[in-house]
């Protein structure tokens, strides 16, 4: 298990990574395919919060917790993706036995990469008023990653590990690019593009 420990504005101590350390290591007694854990360490005013992102078996999870100091912060997100690791278990594993036996037709499928690109909000006020003018607002940061090739269901459960109102993912049927996303009366709804028919049909 790889842990990368990140304090932003704030000086992460032995004693508090040893405590992250041991803390992270507890999770592998619910689930033995823990690969990688990001855990981000921030100060906000009098609040400690901890980040963690974490990947096993192809699922990313990802938790938040606070505290008056970073133990208790650490503490709480521990508890919280232990209840995420007890509550998605089955389906876990569930998933991992699909990507064992889909493995040959997924290696068919060529991979797709999404790029993220945070915009500067000020430069959205120089757009001109003309909508079919060209204009490209300023770009602050770009995250490249690639898109997981997962079954409609498991991006239901990845975009609920993540505690996301949305995921984009690649249908593993399809090789498709597909959305997924909670509406407001919190029920599910699944996007797939289709392809268009007649003779303006590329």
């Amino acid at each position: 298990m790889d842990i990368h420990i990140t304090g932003r504005h704030t000086d992460v101590g032995d004693a508090l990574k040893a405590h992250i350390h041991e803390k992270i290591d507890s999770l592998s007694q619910y689930f033995h395919n823990v690969v990688d854990v990001n855990v981000v360490l921030k100060q906000e005013g009098h609040r400690h919060v901890a980040e963690v992102n974490t990947l096993l078996s192809g699922i990313v999870l990802r938790a938040e917790g606070e505290g008056t100091d970073f133990y208790i912060a650490i503490d709480e997100v521990v508890d919280k993706l232990v209840r995420q690791l007890k509550k998605y278990k089955g389906r876990l594993q569930k998933h991992r036995k699909r990507r064992q036996e889909a493995s040959a037709r997924m290696e068919e499928i060529a991979p797709i990469q999404a790029v993220e690109q945070h915009v500067e909000e000020d430069s959205l006020e120089d757009a001109p008023d003309d909508i079919f003018a060209e204009y490209i607002p300023t770009v602050v940061h770009k995250d490249i990653r690639d898109l997981q090739s997962l079954s409609v269901d498991e991006a239901v459960m990845q975009m609920d590990l993540m505690h996301m109102n949305f995921y984009i993912f690649q249908n593993a049927k399809t090789g498709g690019i597909n959305v997924v996303y909670r509406r407001e009366d919190g029920k599910i709804s699944w996007i797939e593009p289709s392809a268009k028919k007649g003779k303006n049909a590329a």
